[in-house]
């Protein structure tokens, strides 16, 4: 279960960093979409500082033909659709028409209603006889913030990108340039996850602030000025200069904003309560919990290489002890089709009679008797030079200028049925029921009149494919990847379970620092981290993400009751992780503590990891033995039953003992605790 929606009218003392909706949240959000919205004649009265902090114009802006959006807009003829409210939203379309060149714009906006959060998506489309003029410069989102707090600054909380480095998705806060012309950016680089994760935090100095969340899986770019007290924030497609031609029609990338006030770490609970509930897809039914998944690419010491080794006398050995341990997934990664080295077949989408003469019923027969999905990795877009389809249908490939190959064309709807039926034939045929996609496209150079249309073509049509897939094959497992973690954004967030960190595993310390800065803006559970460890310090490291099984249990020394130990302890606290999360220290690789709390405020329990690490500079600065856990969102006059995992100590303590702090001891130079409390009665 998620946590309940509950709206408060103020948030308690230990509610301050929750994910708690107030009633003042959300009325601020229904005031402002009323004051956004067209010609409105049911626009709410909004408190007098509204318009002081947040501007009431469209919050979005292009130029068309040279001019820009906020002085033609008022020229064409709006159509206003009608309001549509369900128990979750209200949804209204309004629409604009160019009669001139037949250009129509189409912006889809909804208002959540137990969150103070908006969503939007602005689509163009060509409705008349001949190209249009140049579209330029659109801009998604194009808000402006105020404060009155003289020289103070805006911060801009973030996270960085899953680009296969140390500092894989680390927190980071940047106090914004007050000088005008200074402009600090954001993403830039394709695909969408490549430099920084697009959700990000724009605080003000009075204790409110709006969280944005990009929905593209392309490139996208955010760029904030300020100038005095004016914070500008504008975010879209990083390049977008083009025409459409007759009946064509683009999308630009989704936008949700979530107003918060107060607590900055209460607006990103809220998010992530948000995001868990209405985005993140459902599994098996119920809202999402992550599974314990073993991907067949970390096994015989791999190390995420055992690929076109990978073979039916290989891969089934490892069922039975897997089933065991209490694996629920389980993936043969790239290299599962005709050809080696793999990267040069890809795009070959038929099994390897060589590898599996079989197919691959023997590894999917016992998996499903035992009710683990089993799945396959693609790279849906990519088509190496080698690949049959290359000579097949080079008209439905965008050919590399390397001569490499090529991506295919997900605006074609006859490009994305040639592969939806490979996926469909492993599907029925073969028992796959999870569906791993990697790879991020390519998409070439486009004429001076055209940048920004391939890419949103291509991503719309890739969109398309994901979720026919899902339809098509309803309750089918989605796990993301591109090259790593280089491809979660909004859009992907709601079509996957979760999704891979990125191409570098195996480092505790890392892994670590990057669930936490993930933990800031997505729900747990949604970043895939691979361990090799089944010590606790090593296997803990991945608990507050989906926990992927890089183990080796044909090994005859393996530690299998210590596995199955920890996958026990994994299934036990993974509910917890949709719940509201908490820091309890810094977030740095140098951290000699490094610690973290989710609490689910709904069943009014949750867990704390902490991690006493071995660094270089621990070794100049001894570590302490004691590190002092206060733990967050309890209720004070409460008693709780408070277990030591680690230590194998249990306790009753009342709520507000637990807040004032309690000693947790790891002697050991590199050791973990993990504490777990739920009501005494």
């Amino acid at each position: 279960m998620g946590v309940k929606d509950v709206t408060v009218n103020v948030l308690l003392p230990h509610q301050l960093e929750s994910g708690l909706v107030t009633e003042g949240e959300i009325n601020l959000t229904q005031q402002w979409v009323s004051s956004i919205t067209p010609d409105d004649a049911g626009k709410l009265a909004g408190d007098a500082w509204l318009g002081q902090w947040l501007d009431t114009t469209l919050p979005f802006s292009f130029r068309y033909g040279g001019e820009e959006s906020d002085s033609i807009l008022s020229q064409w003829q709006c159509q206003k659709g009608e309001q549509n409210t369900d128990s979750d939203s209200e949804r209204r379309e309004f629409t604009w028409i160019d009669e001139a060149t037949g250009l129509r714009l189409t912006w889809q906006l909804k208002r959540f209603l137990n969150y103070p959060a908006v969503e939007w998506a602005l689509t163009f489309e060509n409705t008349g006889t001949s190209d249009t003029p140049i579209i330029e410069d659109i801009h998604s989102l194009n808000l402006r913030l105020n404060h009155s707090k003289g020289r103070q600054l805006y911060t801009v909380h973030g996270v960085t990108g899953g680009r296969s480095f140390p500092d894989d998705m680390i927190p980071f806060s940047w106090q914004l340039p007050s000088a005008e012309g200074n402009e600090v950016r954001l993403g830039g680089e394709h695909p969408s996850s490549n430099r920084h994760l697009p959700f990000f935090n724009l605080e003000t100095p009075e204790n409110r602030g709006v969280l944005v969340s990009v929905g593209w899986s392309g490139n996208w770019l955010a760029r904030m000025n300020v100038d005095g007290a004016q914070l500008r924030v504008r975010t879209g497609l990083k390049k977008s200069h083009f025409i459409l031609h007759p009946g064509e029609k683009m999308r630009a990338p989704r936008i949700l904003l979530l107003f918060w006030q107060g607590k900055r770490l209460h607006g990103h609970n809220m998010l992530r309560q948000l995001l868990h509930r209405y985005y993140v897809p459902a599994l098996g039914g119920k809202p999402q919990e992550p599974l314990v998944s073993v991907n067949v690419c970390f096994t015989y010491h791999g190390h995420g290489g055992f690929l076109h080794q990978a073979t039916e006398k290989e891969v089934l050995p490892l069922v039975k002890p897997f089933i065991k341990i209490g694996a629920e997934l389980f993936i043969i990664d790239a290299g599962w089709y005709e050809g080696e080295p793999w990267p040069e077949w890809i795009g070959n989408w038929q099994f390897s009679e060589n590898k599996y003469p079989r197919g691959f019923r023997p590894i999917s027969g016992p998996l499903a008797e035992a009710k683990v999905a089993f799945g396959l990795w693609f790279a849906s877009e990519g088509v190496s030079k080698t690949a049959p389809l290359m000579q097949k249908h080079p008209e439905w490939i965008r050919q590399s200028q390397q001569g490499s190959g090529g991506t295919l064309r997900m605006e074609l709807p006859e490009a994305r049925e040639w592969f939806l039926k490979q996926v469909d034939y492993l599907v029925e045929h073969e028992g796959m029921n999870c569906y791993r996609q990697d790879g991020s496209g390519w998409y070439g150079d486009e004429p001076a009149d055209r940048k920004g249309i391939t890419e949103s073509q291509h991503i719309s049509g890739l969109y398309t494919l994901w979720d026919t897939i899902v339809k098509r094959h309803p309750g089918i497992v989605m796990e993301g990847c591109s090259g790593g973690g280089r491809r979660i954004d909004l859009e992907t967030l709601s079509r996957f379970h979760w999704h891979q960190k990125s191409d570098r595993w195996y480092d505790s310390e890392s892994d670590q620092c990057s669930l936490y800065g993930a933990n800031l803006y997505l729900p747990g559970g949604v970043i895939n981290i691979p361990t090799e460890a089944v010590d606790d310090y090593g296997a803990w490291s991945s608990f507050a993400g989906q926990f992927c099984l890089g183990w080796h249990p044909l090994d005859e020394d393996f530690p299998l009751e210590l596995a199955m130990l920890q996958v026990e302890r994994y299934k036990h606290i993974r509910p917890l992780l949709s719940g509201d999360f908490y820091p309890l220290t810094p977030c740095s690789l140098e951290e000699p503590w490094l610690g973290y709390q989710f609490h689910r405020a709904d069943l009014d329990k949750g867990f704390a990891l902490l991690f006493r690490r071995l660094l270089s500079t621990s070794v100049i600065y001894p570590t302490s033995d004691i590190f002092m856990l206060y733990l967050r969102g309890l209720e004070p006059q409460t008693l709780y039953r408070v277990h030591f995992e680690r230590s194998s100590r249990d306790e009753t303590l009342q709520g507000d003992v637990l807040a004032r702090g309690i000693e947790v001891i790891i002697s050991e130079e590199k050791g973990a605790e993990m504490v777990t409390y739920e009501p005494a009665n």
